[in-house]
């Protein structure tokens, strides 16, 4: 860690840990006057308070530390903050739900979301890192002979692109601080910005990427507490994930027994993503896989690692991290399924009166009607909303009270590190790709630091609001998931293409990549905001209604195919360009 040697324990070290000692300390002295609300108050707003110490320790004043942290990052640090930038509130809250709803037909997120980075440690990441550039924008640029038109264009794909992750985000930081501590959710983003924003603030992509490193355990222990209790009392301990395909069988047994259809491991069955079928479900995953590769926020992560051969490394680490989330996301959603299981052909007053069931009614997470009228509660008449799985499962297993608030503190983490880099990614694009290039090219270093702080309040206050919009429609909740594939949907249309055909392919000139940018977001953004907001029809393709995540494949398509065809039709770039690839493609 780049801070000054000091006798003893590093202040990096020190100054957190002393504070997240003070907040457990108070948390417990609390407990007697404020019972759980209070405590519960202490442990999540203490955990930014801890994040805030260790941003501010590591402050600093160099451009690079912002844009790049230094070019300082062991690949160890880098993939555990890569993990966590990466797994957002979506990942935390709602991809457990999402599994025990949707079963197999669910699985493009899992596929889609870890096998992207295998994808990336191979065709894009240790190239990026060799590339000596500082943003995805300015790739761009060199990637187009130095013409600036494509870095502007570059910047507001950047844009669309992690506004819509963003927004996403912060929506979940309203949602964790109104289901656990009542506060409502319009006033609870306006927190979740504070946080990221202070993270970022003092030193950008160096403070962050130390934060993050500390979110990602936190989110991971607090993800892994519950379900391992909960797996302790069905006896599926040592290791849940080895008792996975037991587990699976009994949820499909106690389907069977109740007559449910289609059954949960059933293929192809359910609707995904607003698509249909074995096509849609395909395309959805090599979007998911194709947008991991192109993320912002993401791709800047290889600028900060000391080398090449870390950037591979941490890439790797990055997929083992975020693996044992997603792998233990299916624990989660088939405990919860094969604990709700329990409830079918019970009679209505027994079901109602489950103590777990009696918390979480009134807040609309789980419903229970008698459609029939025969007193009995079928599975069709029990009805669960994707995050009751991760945020109710302590109550389901009668937990004590404790763990719920640590899981709302997990949560808390992994929405802010998420944010965190959405915005540095946005501000940093600003400062370097548009003020510092075209605007102010003689900016002191001094300038260009304070004008990305400008820039991270702006944006951070235009994210809020946007949240805050999101969250005064009641309706909003469902599209939170969709919206980060949607951003998926954007880098695939927008970078992925672009990047991997300019490192493989030297005939790339800058109209190509031009025409690319605007013609694979062309063909994206309408259909995601015509069917996914506007509820218009999907396309059909071979008998199949395609969604607007497996549009993405569509999109991305055009742009390669844009890109390929006008860079064949126009002149080829210049020496300086193929020096340039040629750079980036030669090993260390």
């Amino acid at each position: 860690m780049a801070v000054q040697p000091s006798k003893g324990m590093s202040p990096a070290v020190r100054n957190p840990l002393v504070a997240a000692v003070l907040v457990i300390l108070l948390a417990i002295l609390a407990y007697p006057v404020g019972r759980e609300y209070l405590t519960s108050l202490i442990l999540i707003l203490g955990s930014i308070l801890v994040y805030l110490v260790l941003a501010v320790t590591l402050r600093s004043q160099a451009a690079a530390d912002f844009y790049v942290a230094g070019r300082s990052i062991p690949a160890f640090v880098n993939g555990a903050a890569t993990a966590a930038d990466w797994m957002s509130a979506a990942s935390f809250l709602s991809m457990a739900g999402i599994i025990a709803f949707l079963g197999f037909d669910a699985l493009p997120y899992i596929i889609g979301w870890t096998l992207g980075y295998t994808l990336m440690a191979f065709t894009i990441a240790p190239f990026v890192r060799k590339s000596g550039t500082y943003t995805v924008p300015e790739l761009i640029e060199r990637l187009a002979g130095g013409w600036g038109t494509a870095r502007v264009v570059a910047v507001l794909m950047v844009f669309i692109t992690s506004l819509t992750y963003l927004t996403a985000q912060l929506t979940g930081v309203g949602v964790v601080f109104s289901r656990f501590l009542g506060i409502p959710a319009t006033t609870a983003v306006f927190v979740g910005v504070f946080g990221a924003l202070a993270y970022a603030w003092t030193s950008g992509w160096r403070s962050i990427t130390w934060v993050q490193f500390v979110q990602y355990w936190v989110l991971i222990s607090m993800y892994l507490l519950p379900v391992l209790i909960a797996a302790a009392y069905l006896g599926l301990l040592p290791l849940p994930w080895l008792q996975y395909g037991p587990l699976v069988a009994q949820v499909e047994g106690a389907e069977k027994a109740a007559g449910v259809t289609p059954l949960w491991t059933e293929p192809f069955a359910r609707p995904f993503a607003g698509g249909t079928g074995q096509l849609n479900w395909i395309l959805s995953a090599l979007v998911l896989m194709l947008g991991t590769m192109g993320l912002p926020h993401i791709l800047v992560r290889f600028y900060t690692v000391t080398n090449v051969h870390a950037a591979r490394v941490s890439v790797g680490w990055a997929l083992l991290f975020i693996g044992l989330l997603y792998t233990s996301a299916s624990i989660y959603a088939a405990v919860a399924r094969f604990s709700i299981s329990k409830l079918w052909n019970q009679p209505l007053d027994v079901v109602q009166n489950t103590p777990w069931v009696q918390k979480w009614l009134p807040t609309g997470l789980v419903k229970v009607e008698d459609a029939n009228g025969d007193g009995i509660i079928q599975p069709g008449e029990l009805s669960f909303h994707n995050d009751i799985v991760v945020v109710g499962m302590p109550d389901m297993f009668g937990m004590i009270w404790l763990i719920a608030p640590l899981v709302a503190v997990g949560g808390l983490a992994a929405a802010l590190s998420t944010a965190d880099g959405l915005l540095l990614a946005m501000s940093t694009a600003i400062s370097r790709d548009i003020y510092k290039r075209f605007i102010n090219p003689q900016a002191s270093e001094a300038g260009e630091v304070g004008f990305v702080r400008v820039m991270l309040l702006v944006i951070a206050l235009v994210g809020g609001l946007l949240g805050y919009l999101a969250l005064r429609d009641p309706t909003f909740s469902r599209y939170v998931a969709l919206m980060v594939g949607w951003a998926f949907v954007f880098a695939a249309s927008s970078f992925t293409p672009l990047i991997m055909l300019g490192i493989f392919w030297k005939r790339l000139n800058r109209y190509g990549i031009l025409a690319g940018m605007l013609v694979g977001m062309g063909v994206a953004l309408p259909y995601v905001l015509a069917v996914g907001i506007f509820n218009a029809p999907p396309l059909v393709l071979f008998g199949q209604k395609i969604g607007t995540i497996a549009w993405g494949a569509v999109s991305a398509l055009a742009n390669a195919i844009a890109a390929v065809v006008v860079s064949l039709l126009t002149p080829p770039e210049g020496k300086e360009r193929e020096a340039f690839v040629d750079h980036m493609r030669l090993p260390d």
